[in-house]
């Protein structure tokens, strides 16, 4: 039925870019759009393609409530479309599509999505039409992992079965992780498997390739793709720079078979990495809903929400014309992160190579490529841009501002240890807590190793963590690394700190400034009783903070024995000038 006056159309998830793409496109349509976000001051509100912008509950922790947001909402604004953005406001929708039945939302059928949404259900699909997927498995319980464990090839990649995980009633945002040895996916397993099943997967070498499309019952009727030339975290996320680039054959035709399979109508894109010596591939996920880079796609030509509108109103697939190749864009706030990550080195380069100068150069000379673009500034409607960019300023500001107060921090536990504050509190004290976040590796083994010289000389030595969970075991990494230096963790259970414990301790020892800082937070007078363990002088290298090894490689965990043995001997130093030994 052909439409004979303006649409009108709610975007969801106005706080992202994707959002602010599909509301410059539809409104150029000559649409009516407004957008919602859960977010106060979301990006699309300051955009002139924007009629009216509203604020929702958030989806992730309150989606009944969005829900009944959405219905209310509709019942005072004639809406033609409405279109959800992210799987956060997708997921809420699908789930109650029984009482959203009589709303015209942009969303492929609950069959097709619940296969999209499961990755291991995606991967299933794939190995029985034949595109090829990494080979790995899907993990339900820790049970599992003992017979799997010792046959997997590392590094291995820790997916969330859904990127949608649930636990304890919330919901949550998950995240792919990697681990490199046994040690670090039994812990990274058992940190993943509290929202649901893991699929561990051999790590595929290759750079991100998208197929981006637009299907109707099965069939695609326009393609676009890109290629992932930044990601963040470097070691794979979103895409902050990409370009388009020509369709590969192969990965169309395995694009095809997919979506054919699904019987998939709406909009998609179908995620590969490729080898681009080989052009081997290997299929990573299927996004059942508008993807990250749609500003790329939108700079090329490929109108995915204009041909998304026909689609949906009219029944119709009506393809735009052929894209520009070799068009890049760049989401500017990530994109200043992934420069950051590499100029800081952060990145295990067992999995990713680390750009070097030139070639960090190199890319920063596309900003003035003719064919460059960004996914928030544009001239045609500036503000969204200047927010952000204003928000990027505001933001680096913040963090200016956060590292001198640290590095102030750091130079005045330096003092304090240095001119003796520290050891005259150690000798006048009577009970001494150190505390960490878990209590099962750092501030354990500190207590190991400290308390029994310390109550000799008369010193109480307790030991707790943030974490709400007491009564747990010792890592059993860190114990197995500390029995190699002669320190018996095994009758070490976890005790979670109180408030009790903190005015009852004279001295407090913690090993990060967010220890410090939540401490004081809670209470400003803890301040003078707390100090970093590690702020030592005597200590071996820079750093002052003892950081988590848990679920990290084995050599973490020595690194951190080291740091507090050394911090140890420090103190028993100092109450050994108390006691005169």
């Amino acid at each position: 039925m052909k439409r004979d006056s303006r649409a009108r159309v709610l975007v969801l998830d106005a706080d992202l870019a994707p959002c602010l793409t599909i509301s410059r496109s539809l409104s150029a349509r000559g649409c009516i759009v407004d957008a919602a976000s859960h977010t106060l001051r979301p990006l699309s509100r300051y955009s002139n393609s924007v009629e009216d912008v509203y604020q929702y509950p958030d989806p992730l922790a309150a989606p009944d409530a969005f829900v009944e947001w959405l219905l209310e909402h509709v019942r005072t604004h004639n809406y033609d479309l409405v279109i959800p953005v992210t799987e956060r406001s997708l997921v809420a929708l699908s789930d109650r599509r029984d009482r959203l039945a009589h709303i015209n939302i942009a969303m492929p059928s609950a069959t097709s999505l619940e296969i999209v949404l499961d990755k291991a259900q995606t991967l299933l699909l794939a190995d029985k039409v034949g595109v090829a997927i990494p080979r790995g498995v899907t993990l339900e319980s820790l049970g599992q992992l003992d017979a799997l464990k010792h046959s997997l090839q590392f590094p291995v990649v820790l997916k969330p079965a859904r990127s949608i995980g649930s636990n304890d009633g919330g919901t949550s945002q998950l995240r792919v992780s990697y681990a490199f040895d046994v040690a670090g996916l039994e812990a990274r397993c058992i940190h993943a498997l509290r929202f649901g099943p893991v699929l561990l997967q051999e790590f595929f070498p290759g750079v991100g390739v998208g197929i981006e499309l637009i299907a109707r019952q099965g069939k695609i009727g326009y393609a676009f793709q890109h290629r992932r030339l930044h990601e963040v975290p470097l070691t794979g996320g979103g895409s902050s720079l990409r370009k388009s680039e020509p369709v590969m054959p192969e990965l169309l035709e395995a694009s095809e078979r997919l979506i054919a399979a699904l019987d998939w109508t709406g909009v998609a894109m179908v995620e590969f990495k490729m080898n681009p010596q080989t052009r081997q591939f290997c299929l990573m996920e299927i996004n059942g809903r508008f993807w990250g880079s749609l500003p790329l796609a939108a700079a090329a030509g490929a109108d995915f929400p204009s041909m998304l509108l026909d689609l949906e109103l009219d029944d119709e697939l009506n393809p735009c014309a052929p894209y520009r190749n070799n068009i890049y864009c760049r989401l500017l706030s990530r994109d200043l992160a992934w420069y950051e990550a590499v100029l800081r080195g952060n990145a295990d380069r067992r999995i990713v190579n680390i750009p070097d100068g030139w070639d960090v150069f190199k890319e920063l000379r596309l900003l003035f490529h003719p064919r460059h673009r960004f996914d928030v500034q544009s001239f045609r409607d500036p503000l969204p841009g200047l927010v952000d960019i204003g928000r990027l300023l505001k933001g680096y500001s913040r963090r200016l501002l956060a590292l001198f107060t640290e590095v102030s921090f750091f130079a005045r536990q330096h003092r304090a240890w240095k001119k003796g504050e520290v050891a005259r509190n150690i000798a006048q004290a009577k009970s001494m807590l150190l505390l960490c976040y878990g209590n099962i590796n750092r501030s354990a083994l500190a207590d190991v190793m400290l308390r029994g010289y310390a109550q000799d000389s008369g010193i109480v030595v307790m030991s707790a963590g943030f974490h709400q969970h007491p009564d747990r075991p010792s890592d059993p990494v860190m114990s197995e690394v500390a029995a190699q230096f002669g320190v018996d963790m095994s009758a070490m259970r976890s005790t979670s700190v109180t408030e009790q414990m903190l005015h009852d301790s004279d001295i407090i020892f913690v090993m990060e400034k967010s220890h410090y800082d939540r401490l004081v937070s809670v209470d400003p007078q803890l301040a003078d009783k707390v100090y970093l363990l590690g702020a030592h002088p005597n200590r071996t290298g820079w750093q002052v903070e003892i950081a988590d090894p848990y679920g990290r490689a084995r050599g973490s965990y020595v690194v951190c024995f080291r740091q507090i043995a050394e911090a140890v001997d420090a103190i028993k130093a100092v109450i050994a000038e108390r006691t005169g030994d």
